[in-house]
């Protein structure tokens, strides 16, 4: 996904990245990675309970987030959601063909 921001961008949309670790944790990460685009916490995971993105328990860790894109428009409402399998990435693609159709009209 990190090689298409700039196309989601031209879209009108814009990336965040979130997860449940503090903000100390995301910058060291997106540091060392190198990741161009804002990180935001969910360390009391309102926000994976809200989209649905809540994994009970994953490798002896519990409430943690899946991997996903969320699509919410202006408005609020969610008009694209993809949480991938466990060890897998979410569609990109997918979420390409909605933000281009979104922005077609």
């Amino acid at each position: 996904m990190w090689d298409r921001i700039e196309e989601i961008r031209a879209l009108g949309a814009e990336v965040y990245g979130v997860s449940c670790d503090s903000h100390f944790a995301q910058a060291a990460w997106a540091r060392e990675l190198g990741i161009g685009f804002p990180f935001l916490s969910d360390w009391n995971r309102e926000a994976i309970r809200a989209y649905d993105l809540r994994l009970d328990e994953l490798a002896g860790y519990r409430d943690v987030p899946a991997r996903a894109i969320v699509i919410v428009d202006r408005d609020g409402t969610i008009v694209h959601r993809d949480r991938a399998p466990l060890r897998q990435l979410p569609d990109v693609e997918a979420a390409l063909v909605v933000l281009r159709s979104r922005a077609a009209r």
